[in-house]
């Protein structure tokens, strides 16, 4: 049984995730403060498909709970006996708060954050050692949403530079960027999203954060970053934080031989980290990769709206090793995402969420390096 807090932009895409996944989840409660928001979600194709079960086999008035607060949700007793998965998506500032407040007043089930986990270091750690307490306490599980691990090509990636496809890996170029038009209502502006208070920052903490993981996937933890951020640059979106980001990301020295290892007197392992968000220009998805990664025998290349291609001397033109995908390549994260989240909860399994926990952590400091290195002008730890 599962419980919706939060029913903004990004609700959907979960819910439909769900859905698509066919697994026993049913929805129980939905809640947020605005009426019209719980009324959009309700009328969605997958909420309704989510409440097949439960209409079944209940009177419809007792198919779906609504509430405004999470305290409302916590306070109903009945309900919260027959919860086992408790989805937090709201603003980034709420995150940290809202999520003690689960982790503290229910017993035994499942609590699913979306990203980022926090939005400054101190509230990392707290949420970090409350996701240990909580399972010693009161067998309370916790975990983040981050689809970008589970995308296809970043699984291929992986594997191919493990099996030596490129070589040694020398460097890694990243760029995500998005464009508003078609992802935002702009006649309304961008709401919470306009206000760096709220989003802890601008596009570097929230979708610059999905390509943070997968360059940690393939090439290993990020010791230190020299960031650079501006603002200003789309006035039509009204954003308080920044819409362009760039910086230089020094990985750790790999621990054993192997295809991390850089040769002798060169250096750390360097890449680069971009993102940018516009307004409502068109932008180059069809040929700007996504991820490049060059190593001593060639190159392997996730493009613009996915698909991969590996680049060496048996394939001096590329080799299509996963094709263009569909327009829902992005969404597919989603559903992997929520096979993972499903087995989770059924196997009880704390060691991996904690696990999820502390890796999500690590890549909100990754972002937060960049904001403070931007601040300072110099390289900063994270």
């Amino acid at each position: 049984m599962h419980s919706v807090v939060g029913c903004g932009k990004i609700m959907p895409c979960h819910l439909r995730a769900i859905a698509e996944n066919q697994t026993n989840i049913v929805l129980r409660a939905i809640v947020d403060p605005d009426p019209e928001q719980r009324e959009e979600i309700k009328d969605l194709d997958a909420t309704k498909q989510l409440m097949k079960n439960v209409q079944e086999t209940e009177a419809p008035e007792e198919s779906l709970a609504e509430f405004s607060s999470v305290a409302d949700l916590l306070a109903d007793k009945d309900l919260m006996d027959r919860v086992h998965i408790v989805f937090l998506a709201v603003p980034h500032d709420q995150h940290e708060p809202l999520a003690l407040q689960v982790l503290t007043h229910c017993h035994d089930k499942l609590l699913v954050l979306e990203k980022p986990m926090a939005t400054s270091r101190m509230a990392l750690d707290s949420l970090v050692q409350a996701s240990q307490d909580a399972w010693a306490n009161n067998k309370m599980m916790m975990v983040i949403t981050e689809q970008s691990p589970h995308f296809e090509e970043v699984d291929e990636a992986k594997r191919l530079i493990k099996e030596g496809a490129i070589g040694h890996v020398i460097t890694a170029a990243s760029y995500y960027y998005q464009t508003a038009k078609g992802s935002y209502d702009l006649t309304g502006g961008l709401g919470w999203r306009s206000q760096k208070g709220q989003m802890g920052g601008g596009i570097t903490i929230d979708g610059g954060l999905h390509w943070i993981r997968p360059l940690r996937e393939m090439l290993g933890r990020i010791d230190e970053v020299f960031g650079v951020t501006r603002t200003g640059l789309t006035p039509d979106l009204e954003m308080e934080g920044e819409t362009l980001s760039h910086a230089l990301l020094k990985f750790a020295p790999a621990e054993t031989e192997g295809y991390l290892t850089q040769p002798s007197g060169s250096g750390c392992l360097v890449g680069t980290f971009s993102c940018n968000m516009l307004a409502t220009a068109p932008m180059a998805h069809d040929s700007c990769p996504y991820f490049r990664i060059t190593g001593t025998d060639g190159e392997i290349v996730i493009h613009g709206d996915g698909g991969l291609r590996v680049y060496n001397e048996e394939n001096p033109h590329g080799k299509v090793i996963i094709g263009q995908p569909h327009k829902d390549w992005f969404y597919r994260g989603f559903v992997h995402l929520w096979s993972n989240i499903n087995r989770l909860c059924l196997e009880g399994r704390h060691d991996i969420a904690h696990e999820n926990v502390l890796y999500e952590a690590d890549d909100v400091r990754v972002a937060l390096a960049i904001y403070e290195s931007a601040k300072s002008g110099k390289w900063e730890q994270t």
